[in-house]
């Protein structure tokens, strides 16, 4: 009796939204459930539901009635979560998908700003700027062809232009966000009457409290960011070094130098997953190389060098620093790329061809194959942030900890790779990527190219080393609980609340229990569970 009247229930629910956001915005088929309720890296429970809202008004309309049932709702945005972001923990979900919100609102040059839905791309934004010869400060994500706005505000983006401007959540000036009762939140300029949202801080920064949460205070529908002019003038080094020591120590002190609109360090082990310019994509990378150049001469040139190098770029065994420079003079960029070049020297860097920081920003956003490695395995990041004095000691112990589990690792076909990445002045980020042979996911095969695909023999599943994966993957996230580390991506998979500090994890659950009574918004999420909601309900 009871198992029908919860059916009931169901149907109840799904005739009510298709009554207010119509029928072809909620999707009730089992297989599409399936692919909205698994991520990058693993999949729970299946929804429910998944609802595709194309407007504010069809959210607020979705969450007046789902927020009276016994529904958890769960904001997805491009689908690129590998931390459990989006992935239910209970069947009575509902996933909020944002990717229909995909509209730019306001590109304003006069006040340089630019407005845009929260499911909009990085890849959208920068295509419509471009032209103009603008951009944002942080301008996207390495999955920016579908990583979305909404997603990158709640996860921590960083990548392209990181080096100097930040994170995502660093540039927003202003958001709206639809809490669970269906009430619309406005921050920043933005929440005054007649203000245009130019200015992010008068009074308490709401915009801050909404950025990295992994959507468990409200779905962001829209945001406002800085605009800049595209420099005039871009540059690129790369240098090889024999050890980790010297490669940490040097993307260190270029990080520090404020030289850089990105610089990262590539471990030995990840030159196979670099752009090949012999082959098909890699020759419209140098074509786009030849475009993004400020003289045809200059173009020719830097298309004609990297052209020759290929994927050899990178001695054997060497870890790699790659770097790219701006400024709006030749004269000013040459002096930062002497100013780079000497940094890079001290600590034994040896100069190297630099295809790749080129070619990774001649096609910022290309087609979502790197969602597989180039040997077509899957894979599963972590990410740490921490200050520059503790960036060795961190590598290290991540390799330690690899080489505890080698013989087992190399058993059942799983390796790792290292990515580094320096944050402004002042952060740095260590990356270890477990990858591994196993069958693909729908989302894997939906969002790779098939002629992407074809290139490779779909692996077999392998549960070995996908439970191996889940054990490395959860006592490197227990080490970087205890040294106190940030991520890009909280998501499921690392349990903020169990390390927050009291007084200030009070007062975050005041704010979740103000916006969320219910704690229906994305559970699970930041460490949230359903328990650990009781026992701080009980106290």
């Amino acid at each position: 009796m009871g198992e029908k009247a919860l059916v009931m229930k169901s149907e109840e629910i799904i005739n009510q939204l298709c009554d207010v956001i119509g029928s072809d915005a909620v999707i009730t088929d089992v297989k599409e459930r399936e692919y909205f309720s698994m991520d990058v890296f693993d999949t729970d429970e299946v929804a429910d539901l998944v609802i595709q809202p194309s407007s504010k008004d069809q959210i607020s309309d979705a969450l007046r009635i789902l927020s009276k049932s016994d529904y958890e709702i769960i904001p997805r945005g491009g689908g690129m979560s590998y931390t459990g972001g989006y992935t239910p923990s209970t069947k009575r979900s509902a996933i909020i998908d944002t990717s229909l919100l995909s509209q730019i609102i306001e590109i304003n040059r006069d006040d340089m700003y630019i407005t845009v839905e929260a499911g909009c791309t990085w890849k959208k934004i920068y295509e419509a700027l471009k032209p103009m010869g603008l951009r944002l400060p942080f301008f996207g994500t390495n999955s920016g062809s579908m990583a979305t706005v909404g997603g990158g505000l709640s996860n921590g983006a960083l990548f392209f232009g990181t080096g100097k401007y930040g994170s995502a959540a660093d540039n927003v000036l202003g958001m709206e966000i639809i809490i669970a009762d269906g009430t619309l939140i406005k921050t920043g300029q933005n929440a005054f009457a007649d203000a245009k949202p130019h200015h992010r801080t008068y009074g308490p920064d709401t915009t801050g409290l909404f950025c990295h949460d992994a959507g468990s205070l409200g779905i962001k529908v829209q945001a406002t960011f800085p605009l800049i002019y595209w420099p005039k003038c871009l540059g690129y080094l790369s240098f090889a070094y024999k050890s980790l020591d010297d490669a940490v120590a040097a993307l260190s002190s270029i990080s520090k130098s404020g030289l850089t609109e990105e610089c990262y360090v590539l471990d030995p082990s990840s030159a196979g997953n670099l752009t090949d310019v012999s082959n098909v994509d890699g020759a419209k990378s140098v074509i786009k190389v030849l475009k993004e150049q400020s003289s045809l001469i200059e173009g020719f040139k830097e298309a004609f060098k990297m052209a020759f190098t290929g994927r050899d770029v990178i001695p054997e065994d060497a870890y790699s620093l790659h770097m790219v420079i701006s400024n709006h003079s030749q004269d000013a960029l040459r002096y930062d790329l002497k100013e780079a070049t000497l940094i890079a020297r001290k600590d034994n860097g040896e100069s190297i061809p630099n295809t790749v920081p080129k070619a990774t920003r001649a096609d910022p956003f290309p087609p979502m194959n790197g969602i597989l490695g180039h040997a077509g395995e899957r894979w599963a990041a972590l990410n740490a942030k921490v200050p520059h004095s503790d960036a060795l000691k961190v590598n290290q112990e991540i390799i330690r900890l690899m080489d505890r589990y080698k013989d087992r690792m190399e058993a059942c076909g799983v390796w790792y790779t290292l990515l580094n990445i320096g944050i402004q002045q002042h952060s740095y980020s260590i990356e270890p990527v477990l990858r591994w042979l196993d069958e693909w996911t729908e989302l894997h095969k939906r969002t790779a190219e098939s002629s992407f695909l074809s290139g490779f023999e779909e692996p077999k599943p392998n549960i070995e080393a996908r439970e191996l994966v889940y054990e490395i993957r959860e006592e490197i996230i227990g080490y970087f609980a205890s040294i106190g580390a940030a991520s890009n991506q909280i998501g499921r998979a690392y349990d903020y609340m169990g390390y927050l500090y009291k007084p200030s994890k009070d007062l975050l659950m005041n704010i979740k229990s103000n916006l969320d009574p219910k704690n229906k918004m994305n559970t699970g999420v930041l460490g949230i569970s359903e328990d650990f909601w009781n026992d701080h309900k009980k106290n």
